[in-house]
């Protein structure tokens, strides 16, 4: 009985531990890059409009989603349009999966 104690004891120590690491290092790697994909995306959208902004000699208050791309309009990670907000100059687009906000 001891011994079936022991080797369990070895078992899980050495042999699942370092898996179940592995499997929550993945998950972190996963969330990472999903954040970053989003974050890449919601600054491409703000220079894309900053550049119409320019060109127009405008300030938009809201997305203006008929002179962008559509694949600028979602999170590439869940295909949830992205929110804005505009407080006096501060204007800001959020991922609403909670990837995160980028602010300009």
């Amino acid at each position: 009985m001891r011994d079936a104690l022991v080797l369990f004891c070895v078992k899980a120590l050495f042999i699942e531990a370092p898996f179940i690491t592995a499997v929550s290092n993945i998950d972190m790697i996963h969330e990472r890059i999903s954040n970053n994909k989003c974050r890449i995306n919601r600054e491409e959208l703000i220079f894309q409009m900053q550049e119409i902004e320019y060109l127009q000699d405008t300030t938009f208050t809201e997305i203006p989603q008929f002179l962008l791309a559509d694949s600028l309009l979602v999170c590439p990670v869940t295909g949830q349009f992205y929110l804005f907000e505009a407080d006096g100059n501060d204007r800001t687009i959020i991922c609403p999966a909670g990837h995160g906000v980028s602010s300009f």
